[in-house]
């Protein structure tokens, strides 16, 4: 059915005085006009597709431009304002706090019975100063997984988990009961995060980041359990990725603490794998960092319109199931979820982000991460306790940010 030329322009005005608002239900129509959608190596066929399916449903073309994934944020920056960037941008969380602050995306409006049918954190993630700037379609993060064959029963507490990583561990081998990717923390962060008293930026009264109320030195409770795995020598002092993956895939890792991304490494070895949410820690909650890619809208398109009708298109189980079996990371959207959630690993990801805490999505997140590793190597290597290493850590990052 097409509109006449007279009511699409008024929709057009609607488009342009008023926030983006998407997800309600409508009749197919058929507009004329195209997007621009900038994806990386790993999106832009997803996109590709569902671009294909969308104009069959609208009549609207879809142009994918495949770029680095760090040059689609650097050059949306850049070119947008010139007429010359996305109208719509593939991405993730983290981009959210330098992409607003530039005037680079828009504020999304979706309705609350849409927003519902998202898991919660992936919105948090999403939105920046209470305000929805990007739509999530998957959520990662760490959980606790154990080889099948060395520990065949995961373990229902961390008294537990240490029990079986004694009774596992012996570097001459070498194979170990328990381990990891650190001191870099973004593995270990669901020990740090248990004790429940630590923040990295504290909030503004609108409900922004405060990048210069750092909360670190409240992990000193997290960090004196790391340190403890360390003095006892169930984690050795440092530990890369490519140590971890080759313990694992050799069948000499007990469990790791890791992504979906490690799944893959194990079946290729054909190590026989389940996956559990970290136990509670003395009490206290394991909660991981969430990271959660979406898409994003310029504040520079001229096509609001089209966006609504693509964002409308987006946001449906069927494009998200399409996007998962594209690219099989855990749903944001709830519906699309629990079609795929009886998939047991899948399912216990899910569970342990579900406790988790969006990565920071400020720049500044980068220099802090560097400061904060350095403290963590302090304490791995015994030349600092943890509440010295993490207070020294605080002032370095304040100073580094120019915080006065």
């Amino acid at each position: 059915m097409k509109k006449n030329r007279l009511i699409f322009l008024l929709v057009l005005m609607l488009y342009f005085l008023c926030p983006l608002v998407a997800g309600g239900k409508k009749e197919a129509v058929q507009i004329k006009g195209k997007l621009t959608i900038w994806a990386d190596d790993t999106r832009t066929k997803i996109f590709r597709d569902i671009g294909k399916e969308f104009k069959e449903e609208t009549g609207i073309d879809v142009e994918v431009t495949e770029m680095l994934l760090d040059d689609i944020r650097e050059q949306a920056i850049i070119m947008a304002p010139t007429g010359k960037g996305p109208d719509i941008l593939v991405g993730a969380h983290d981009w959210i706090g330098k992409l607003v602050v530039n005037g680079t995306i828009s504020e999304i409006k979706l309705p609350k019975e849409t927003i519902d049918k998202f898991d919660a954190v992936t919105i948090e993630a999403m939105s920046y100063g209470g305000n929805l700037y990007g739509i999530p379609y998957a959520r990662e993060g760490v959980a606790l997984i154990y080889n099948k064959k060395l520990v065949p029963k995961p373990p229902e507490s961390w008294e537990e988990l240490l029990i079986i990583a004694r009774k596992l561990t012996d570097p001459k081998k070498p194979q170990y009961g328990f381990i990891y990717e650190h001191p870099f923390p973004y593995n270990g962060f669901p020990i740090l995060s248990s004790q429940g008293k630590g923040y990295i930026f504290g909030k503004n009264p609108d409900g922004t980041l405060n990048i210069c109320d750092i909360g670190i030195e409240g992990f000193v409770e997290g960090a004196e359990i790391y340190d403890s795995l360390i003095e006892e020598g169930i984690l050795p002092p440092e530990v890369s990725w490519e140590t971890m993956t080759g313990l694992l895939s050799h069948g000499q890792a007990g469990m790791v603490i890791s992504g979906p991304w490690a799944i893959p490494i194990a079946k290729s070895a054909d190590i026989n794998v389940g996956v559990i949410p970290l136990p509670t820690i003395n009490g206290g909650t394991p909660r991981p960092f969430v990271g959660v890619p979406g898409i994003m809208v310029s504040t520079f398109s001229n096509n609001q319109a089209l966006i609504r009708e693509f964002i409308d298109h987006f946001v449906t189980k069927e494009t998200m199931l399409l996007m998962f079996h594209a690219d099989p990371r855990i749903p944001a959207y709830l519906p699309a979820y629990e079609e795929v959630s009886d998939d047991p690993i899948l399912k216990a990801f899910a569970e342990s982000i579900e406790k988790g805490i969006p990565l920071p999505n400020v720049p500044e997140m980068r220099k802090t991460w560097t400061i904060w590793a350095d403290a963590m190597a302090m304490i791995a290597s015994q030349k600092m306790e943890p509440l010295e290493a993490l207070r020294q850590a605080t002032e370095q990052i304040k100073k580094e940010l120019e915080c006065k």
